[in-house]
């Protein structure tokens, strides 16, 4: 599952043709050097890894043989001309980007340079206004501030116009960017580039602020080991390819972030609940990158890179927790624009037909149009584009699959863009919006023409091993092969012979399923299938091929086999169990409930009632305990409630109420919970939780977000949400404009309205 899959609710994948690697002959020094599971030599192997001196640099960063920077081009012309400016004093400005690898670059020449002695500052354009790329009239802006010096990152190997304009003013420019090139170079004073290298080249791959690194270090007299957590943020956060340098630099990167005192960055672990010792790439990809990513395209990623700038700690908190509301804002804005990508491909099937899914809508906004994008082709195994229309023209983002360039697929479609850029599995385009029908048509035979049987997605699985080998010693074995990712993907394992025992629905909409699968010993295993839909289970024995993951939650740390894929046996069809009740169930439904729960506790006078929204007595969500009798007055708002109640409880007998709350409208929920929300401030110290205040409104929690959320937006209150759910609430001081609130609205009333039709239809 990619990190922007983590939140959404993308459909289950389609069936795929499984690939098992042809045996290959693993070296007997290789296999001795290597030892542990031979599905590690094999995997060193089947990458074309085969001597001892390859594998250990590949497994150990201390053993790599570091690249000197001055390999890219143009390199000692840009440390002459940086090296002159520190001395002389003149003014530098960095030019940024606004996604993550944009943000850590920027940070990096940014705080590097002010330790050299640098007169330096930096800019980073607005997605919305500005766009990619060095925009004229803010650089106009800047030119007129007397700059001398402009270092660009992650971006300007297409700003032609933009370098002549700054070298028109007497203002010399140096360009760090990895994207695609162009027809020719900008006439800068350098372009570091590594796509200028050579296509094996070991600095080839480098993103951004790889290539900022790379500058830094060829800059300074010493060691720049602390600056490698930015390097590791925006390597994963980008995609990169981890191979040779990439892989080396991510290595040691990690290992700085374990031991990082960069307070931006404790902060941003804080909120986001990592345990900073043990940290590791998917930590990055799914907590980090997308907190960073968030801010970049909901508001001003200038934000973010003095979140990783600052020494300030509490500074560096705030910012923090304002990363955090625009994250929960990115979630709301995404999800809207899945659900009606869904719904788009529902009304018109035929867009499935083509070899690279092309969508477009007036109401999408480009922000998070690329983090939809990339769950759909992880879903569909289909490059996909999403299209936003605005006048006469679309603008958006493309996410490709292994095995598509996308964005050579998009430079044979250049006739019908107006501007595009990107690297192999991302890219940004724009084109007239009458074109989008023939742009799709000729982007869909170019990627058939790229992978002619890509209709048919395959999966490699790397070995075959039996449900006894899964242990946590296996894991850490598997794990000397990590960081993992782009270019030395998970392993995917396989265990034959399996049946389906029992499922558990999870998630706000039932979105996810927890399995339980045995083999023909006994032994049982759990696997989680993320963002499942309405995939079909399987009835009968079944082969499952999956990634294995170490789950920390809390204090506790297990093995979780996260499902890939599945491939029926002929075999007679199996019972499946769904969540087995452990439980007595009373239905105690009736004409006069209040005298009905007079003799339920009568009988057992030790029973926890919970009951909400009319709490004249009994306990709500946040006050349960374990007890043998729960009796349940008030039906529960959603799967979750009722999940973490079970947990909570444990009860033996369960007698069920069913009452229903009033059902809310928008205006009365948001007078309920402005009403609490007043009261927390005059007589808590403004402090309480999301569950406290989805207790009191009888509620899910993501109701209380979205709510909480509107009164923020609205300028009405400043509010703070921890990733713990901890909720800090004060007046607001601004007067600046309300934004339009038309689409939290919608979706808070789809939530509300959720809650009402599970609480019809609730039984236990």
């Amino acid at each position: 599952m990619s990190a922007d899959q983590a939140d959404g609710n993308v459909r289950a994948p389609a069936k795929m043709i499984w690939q098992i690697p042809q045996p290959t002959s693993i070296p007997n020094d290789l296999q001795n050097f290597v030892g542990g599971h031979a599905l590690i030599a094999e995997r060193l192997a089947w990458c074309g890894i085969t001597d001892v001196a390859a594998a250990r640099a590949f497994l150990d960063p201390n053993a790599y043989a570091e690249t000197s920077p001055f390999e890219l081009p143009d390199m000692a012309k840009a440390v002459e001309r940086l090296q002159r400016a520190i001395k002389l004093g003149e003014s530098i400005l960095i030019w940024g980007d606004f996604d993550v690898d944009g943000q850590t670059a920027t940070t990096l020449l940014f705080t590097a340079l002010r330790d050299l002695g640098a007169n330096v500052q930096y800019h980073v354009p607005l997605r919305d206004g500005e766009g990619h790329g060095i925009n004229l009239p803010k650089l106009r802006e800047w030119l007129a501030r007397d700059v001398k010096l402009i270092i660009t990152c992650d971006t300007g190997i297409t700003s032609h116009e933009a370098v002549n304009v700054a070298s028109a003013a007497g203002t010399d420019v140096i360009i760090t960017d990895h994207h695609l090139l162009g027809d020719t170079l900008p006439a800068a004073l350098a372009v570091i580039n590594p796509m200028r290298l050579p296509v094996e080249h070991k600095l080839r791959e480098l993103p951004g602020v790889a290539v900022a690194y790379q500058l830094i270090a060829a800059l300074s007299s010493k060691s720049c080991d602390e600056l490698l957590d930015l390097v590791a943020l925006g390597i994963v956060a980008d995609v990169a390819e981890q191979v040779k340098e990439t892989r080396y630099l991510l290595q040691r990167g990690l290992a700085t972030m374990h031991a990082s005192a960069r307070p931006g960055l404790l902060a941003l672990l804080q909120t986001a609940e990592v345990n900073q010792l043990a940290m590791d790439e998917s930590d990055i990809g799914f907590k980090l990158a997308p907190r960073l990513n968030a801010q970049g395209r909901m508001g001003d990623a200038a934000d973010s890179v003095e979140l990783l700038s600052t020494l300030d700690t509490a500074r560096a908190a705030d910012l923090a927790y304002q990363l955090e509301q625009m994250n929960a804002r990115r979630r709301l804005e995404s999800q809207q624009i899945e659900d009606s990508a869904h719904n788009l491909i529902e009304r018109e099937p035929s867009l499935l037909d083509y070899a690279a899914i092309v969508l477009s809508h007036p109401d999408w906004k480009g922000g998070v149009a690329g983090i939809v994008a990339n769950r759909l082709a992880d879903a569909y195994h289909k490059p996909v584009v999403l299209l936003c229309e605005q006048n006469d023209a679309a603008f958006g983002s493309a996410r490709s699959v292994a095995g598509i360039n996308i964005t050579d697929a998009l430079k044979a479609c250049r006739e019908k863009l107006t501007k595009f850029g990107g690297h192999a599995m991302a890219a940004g385009l724009s084109l007239r919006r009458e074109d989008i029908f023939e742009f799709r048509r000729m982007l869909s035979r170019t990627v058939r023409a790229m992978v002619p049987a890509m209709e048919e997605p395959t999966l490699t699985v790397d070995g075959y091993v039996s449900l006894k080998e899964i242990t946590r010693e296996f894991e850490e074995d598997l794990r000397r092969l990590a960081p993992f990712g782009n270019g030395n993907p998970s392993l995917v394992l396989a265990t034959n012979d399996l049946r389906l025992v029992r499922k558990k629905k999870l998630g706000r909409k039932g979105d996810h399923l927890e399995l339980i699968v045995e083999d023909g010993e006994g032994i049982q295993q759990r696997v989680m299938w993320w963002n499942v839909g309405d995939a079909a289970l399987p009835t009968g024995r079944f082969d499952l091929a999956y990634n294995l993951r170490l789950n920390r939650f809390k204090d506790e740390v297990d093995l979780v086999l996260e499902f890939v894929d599945l491939q029926a046996r002929e075999s007679e069809a199996i019972e499946v169990s769904g969540e087995v009740s452990i439980y007595e169930i009373e239905d105690c439904r009736s004409d006069d409930p209040q005298s009905k729960l007079a003799e339920a506790l009568a009988k057992h006078p030790d029973a926890i009632v919970w009951r909400e929204a009319d709490l004249v007595s009994g306990c709500n969500r946040t006050e349960l305990k374990q007890a043998e009798t729960l009796i349940v007055w008030t039906s529960p708002p959603g799967p979750d409630e009722w999940n973490a109640a079970m947990e909570t409880v444990k009860p033996r007998r369960i007698m069920f109420f069913g009452q229903l709350p009033a059902e809310p409208t928008l205006e009365s929920f948001l007078q309920r919970l402005g009403g609490l929300l007043k009261f927390v401030m005059n007589s808590k110290g403004g402090e309480t939780t999301i569950q406290e205040l989805a207790a009191a409104t009888a509620q899910r929690a993501d109701a209380v977000r979205y709510g909480l959320n509107w009164f923020q937006q609205s300028s009405q209150l400043e509010v703070k949400i921890s990733a713990k759910g901890r909720v800090s609430i004060s007046r607001q001081n601004t007067t600046s404009d309300r934004p339009d609130q038309t689409p939290l609205e919608k979706l808070l009333n789809s939530v509300l309205a959720e809650a009402v039709a599970y609480r019809k239809n609730w039984k236990p």
